[in-house]
C-alpha cells in the first residue's frame, strides 16, 4: 500500500509539471492577448506545481522512514525524494520569487524590453534556470517511478 500511495503521488506530479510545461506555459503565451497575463498564468501556475513537489517529496520521505524502520536500505529513495524537495524549494522561494520582483518593476513592459537591458537579461537568465530546475526534477521524479516499479524503493508493497 505504501508503494501505490507513493507511486500515485509521483505519477500525478509528474503528469502535472509535464501538463505545465508542455501544454499550459506554450499555449498561455500563444492565446492570451498579451505576455505579460501570460507570464502571470504561468508564474501562479508554477507555483502550485512547485508546491505539490515540496509537499509530495516531504510525504515520500515521511513514507520511507516509517515504513523502513532501523532497517536503513532506503537511501538512494530517500536521496531522490530529498532532491525533489530541495529543486521545488529553490525553485519556489529562490527562482520565481525573483522572477517576479523583475516582473513587477518592469511592469507590463518586460517582455517589450531588448533582450541586451539587464533587467530582461536577469529575467531570461532565471527563465532557463527554473526550467532546468523543472527539468532535473521530473528526471528525478521518473527515476523514483523506476524504482518503486522496480521495487528498489524500499518502501513496502503491501503494507
Amino acid at each position: 500500500m505504501t508503494q501505490k500511495v507513493g507511486l500515485t503521488l509521483l505519477s500525478v506530479w509528474v503528469g502535472a509539471a509535464a501538463f505545465f510545461s508542455f501544454v499550459l506555459a506554450p499555449a498561455a503565451f500563444s492565446v492570451l492577448p498579451t505576455q505579460h497575463l501570460a507570464g502571470q498564468v504561468v508564474s501562479r501556475t508554477l507555483g502550485v506545481v512547485e508546491i505539490i513537489g515540496i509537499v509530495v517529496g516531504i510525504i515520500l520521505l515521511v513514507l520511507s522512514f516509517l515504513s523502513r524502520g532501523r532497517r536503513g536500505k532506503a537511501f538512494p529513495f530517500d536521496l531522490c525524494a530529498l532532491a525533489l524537495i530541495v529543486l521545488a524549494m529553490i525553485g519556489s522561494r529562490m527562482v520565481s520569487g525573483r522572477m517576479h520582483a523583475l516582473r513587477v518593476q518592469a511592469g507590463e513592459g518586460l517582455y517589450s524590453l531588448p533582450i541586451s537591458d539587464p533587467l530582461r537579461a536577469s529575467f531570461d537568465q532565471l527563465h532557463h534556470f527554473s526550467v532546468g530546475l523543472m527539468s532535473v526534477a521530473m528526471i528525478v521524479a521518473l527515476i523514483l517511478i523506476v524504482r518503486m516499479l522496480l521495487g528498489k524503493s524500499g518502501l513496502p508493497a503491501n503494507a
